[in-house]
This record gives C-alpha cells, sequence and structure tokens, in this order.
C-alpha cells in the first residue's frame, strides 16, 4: 500500500461504504446543525480515538503500571473543574445516569427533579423511582427556586437532580444546595453542554455545592463520545463500587487518551476564546429570531441555548423535519412548566457546532432571521429551497472543524481547517501507515 492512501483502498475495496462516507462528509459539510447535541470533534481527539491505542483496553484488574490512561484523564479531569474525584470509565451519560441512581437511591425514593430529567434512564427493576418534577413558571418562564424548596419539603426526596439541557439561563447553585441539605437530599447536577463553558469560566460551577456531578464528553468539550462523574470525596468509593456493580469494568485505551487530550484542549486559552464565541453567537441567534418576529423562552439566552417558541398550532418535530429538509437540523420539543395544563411548543437551537464551524454573530443573526421566517411561513417547499440555498453558501467554505480553537503552537496538516476533510485524513492516513511500516521494519529486525 505504499502508492495508495487509505481512502483509495476502501474505495477499491469495499466501495458502497466508501460510497456512504463521502456522502456523510457533503452532508455535515452542506448542513448546519444547530442540535444542542452535535458537534465535531477535535482533530487531536479524533486522531487518538483512530489510533493504535484502540487495539488494547483496561479492566479493574490491570496493575497499576497499566491505568496510566486512566490516572491522567481523571487527573486532567479533577484539575480542569476543580473537583475532588472523577471517575472517566464511562461510555455515555445514560450509563453515568445508571451509575448514580445506583450508588445513591434504592427502588421506590422519590426524586425531585427539573422536567423529570433522568426519568428516561430508569431502566429495570432496580430502577424504579417515584419522580417529582419541577418546571419553569408559566407567567416568569423562569425557575421559582422557592416553588422548588416548597416541593422538596412536602415530598423529601432522596435526590434532587438539576439540569439545564433545556433551560438557557443560569442557576443559583448555592440555594440548590441548601434546598437538597434541609431535606437531606443529595444534590446531583448533569451540566449538560453547559460543560464546555464550566471548563472555561464562562458558565457558574455547580462542583462547589454539588453531590455529583455528571456530563458528557462529545458536543461542548470536542471530545469522544463519552461521559464522566465528578464526586466529594465522601461519596468517591460508593461511586467507584456502583461503577463496578453496573458493568463498567473495562474501558478502551483509545477513548481514554481522546479524553485526557480533550480536557488538556478544554484548559487551553484558544478554547476560552471559543466559548466566549458560542455565547456572543448565541445572543445574535436570538436577535435575528426577535426581528423575524420570533419569541424566545425564558428571557436573554445566558448559555449556547436558544428556545425558540412556535405558533400553538404547530407540531415541534414536524417543523424540525421540514427545517431537515432545508438543510437545518434543529431539535423540536416541548417545554414543561409548573401548571401541567400550560405547555410550550419550542425549537431548541444551539450555537456549538456553528462556532465550531467558524461562524461569527453576522452570519448567527442571518441564520436566526432565516428561521424566523421559515417558521412564520410554515416551512412550505418554496421556502424550504430558498433556506437551503442560502444554507449552503453561508457554509460553502466552512471547516467542520476551524483550526481557529486550536492552540496557536499546533500546526495541522494545511487544508484542514478550510477545505474537505479528504485531504488531511489521507495525509494522516499515509503518516499511519508510514509509520506502521516501520515498526514492522524493526520487528522483522
Amino acid at each position: 500500500m505504499q502508492n495508495q492512501t487509505l481512502t483509495e483502498s476502501l474505495a477499491a475495496f469495499d466501495p458502497e461504504i466508501y460510497g456512504l462516507l463521502q456522502e456523510e462528509i457533503q452532508k455535515q459539510r452542506f448542513t448546519l446543525s444547530l442540535l444542542p447535541t452535535s458537534n465535531a470533534v477535535s482533530p487531536f481527539s479524533a486522531y487518538l480515538k483512530a489510533s493504535i491505542f484502540g487495539n488494547g483496553h483496561l479492566d479493574h484488574h490491570a496493575v497499576q503500571s497499566h491505568l496510566i490512561l486512566e490516572d491522567i484523564a481523571a487527573r486532567r479531569a479533577e484539575k480542569l473543574f476543580g473537583a475532588d474525584h472523577a471517575i472517566v470509565r464511562i461510555s455515555d451519560i445514560a450509563a453515568a445516569s445508571r451509575v448514580v441512581f445506583q450508588a445513591l437511591a434504592t427502588t421506590g425514593d422519590t426524586i425531585l427533579s427539573f422536567n423529570r430529567r433522568k426519568a428516561e434512564h430508569c431502566i429495570g427493576e432496580h430502577l424504579r423511582h417515584d419522580f417529582v418534577s419541577f418546571s419553569i413558571e408559566p407567567e416568569t418562564e423562569q425557575i421559582d427556586l422557592d416553588r422548588v424548596a416548597q416541593l422538596a419539603s412536602a415530598r423529601k426526596p432522596r435526590l434532587i437532580i438539576y439540569s439545564p439541557v433545556n433551560y438557557p439561563r443560569h442557576i443559583d447553585y448555592a440555594r440548590l444546595k441548601e434546598i437538597a441539605a434541609g431535606v437531606g437530599a443529595y444534590l446531583w447536577v448533569d451540566i449538560g453542554q453547559n460543560a464546555g463553558a464550566v471548563a472555561a469560566g464562562c458558565a457558574p460551577s455547580p462542583i462547589p455545592y454539588a453531590d455529583v456531578v455528571t456530563m458528557p464528553t462529545d458536543d461542548s468539550l470536542h471530545g469522544p463520545q463519552s461521559a464522566v462523574i465528578f464526586t466529594t470525596m465522601d461519596l468517591a468509593e460508593n461511586m467507584d463500587q456502583a461503577v463496578l456493580d453496573t458493568g463498567h469494568s473495562m474501558v478502551k485505551k483509545n477513548v481514554l487518551a481522546a479524553l485526557a487530550t480533550s480536557f488538556l484542549e478544554a484548559g487551553s486559552p484558544a478554547f476560552k476564546t471559543y466559548c466566549e464565541q458560542v455565547l456572543r453567537n448565541a445572543r445574535a441567534l436570538e436577535k435575528g429570531l426577535h426581528d423575524a418576529g420570533i419569541k424566545t423562552l425564558c428571557g436573554n439566552t445566558e448559555s449556547h441555548l436558544v428556545l425558540a417558541e412556535l405558533p400553538n398550532d404547530m407540531i415541534p418535530e414536524k417543523m424540525a423535519k421540514k427545517l431537515r429538509d432545508a438543510g437545518i437540523m434543529a431539535k423540536g420539543d416541548t417545554m414543561l412548566t409548573s401548571d401541567d395544563s400550560k405547555t410550550f411548543s419550542i425549537l431548541r437551537l444551539s450555537t456549538l457546532d456553528p462556532t465550531t464551524r467558524a461562524l461569527k454573530e453576522a452570519a448567527l443573526q442571518t441564520i436566526g432571521h432565516l428561521l424566523g421566517d421559515f417558521i412564520q411561513s410554515g416551512g412550505d417547499e418554496s421556502a424550504q429551497k430558498k433556506v437551503k440555498t442560502q444554507i449552503h453558501a453561508i457554509l460553502m467554505d466552512k471547516p467542520l472543524f476551524s483550526d481557529e480553537w486550536l492552540s496557536k503552537n499546533i500546526n495541522l496538516t494545511p487544508g484542514y481547517g478550510q477545505k474537505d476533510l479528504n485531504i488531511a485524513r489521507e495525509v494522516e492516513a499515509e503518516k499511519k501507515e508510514a509509520q506502521a511500516e516501520r515498526m514492522w521494519s524493526f520487528w522483522d529486525n
């Protein structure tokens, strides 16, 4: 394979999969994703995930010298977030949630949760709990912590859970801790797609207040698909045992290596600049929606998230599908309130991925206006064609991951940041092949 790149070899060996790969590249290049859970992986993380580290795994029986990757990833996570104890061998946020329930709750316990978050992760007889919801107030569109305190006092929950996946405002974590302590409950905060902003100091951190903090690592942190559990030292042993009890006895070296490097990147000045741009872009997207006559919920956004309110007769999932046909990925959802009879139809919109792709305020304001006009029109076929053309023009020269978000001393293969990623991936594949050939030559000798 000296004269062939890996991609050329794949094209010859498996044209069906190669064709799908090329389609995916084009789809990602010319589709605008405003999904909160969608973001490109950093080049370092992608390289390590596909590296030779993937040939091995670690389990809890390994001797300590073999656990160095896990230790590096955990220590870096603890330093970045200022936490006592980090668990990094978790496959995804659903698995992390089941670990926390295993460690801190028993069957039948009352769980007080914002919009019933985490109920969807309670699978199995031993994870059956009595979920009580707190939500925004329909009149103010804000969380009323006095009302949360009253609910906690009346229901005496074992756990209080807060996750801002559909709330674009900051919350008083100290007050939440006070409420939990007052009824003898654990406080669990899942920071979700706010993890990057918390790491960069662009959003308040729950770490000083919560008993447990969980987060995914693959969206706002540009890392591999994984999750982290932070706990206090008092809960560390119990949580570590719950990890093993729920089957997390081994983890891939490549994921740990990618995680460790992602945490290092998240502590860099370039990443802080990225997070600051995410917030500016969210405000610009919000302004564009307002200019087009679309109301957003919960007041002015303080995060990556913008909640666009849809007309009462509009089904969120159907609007999201029409947008997808127009080249925009968005999440249609229903926003609950403390009044069961009052809900809001919304689109959940995030500026994480557009910012990764080098879009700035002017572009996001334009996109907001396009979205607003599209919603007002009902998203007919004519509107879909118009939006698709304009989105295509906006994304024409945009990378999937802009090199401006990398540390200044990093010199990527020319073209990675601004051209089709095929070129960079082929060059990197050739480098890996050359390295492999050198290793085989060494062993043969």
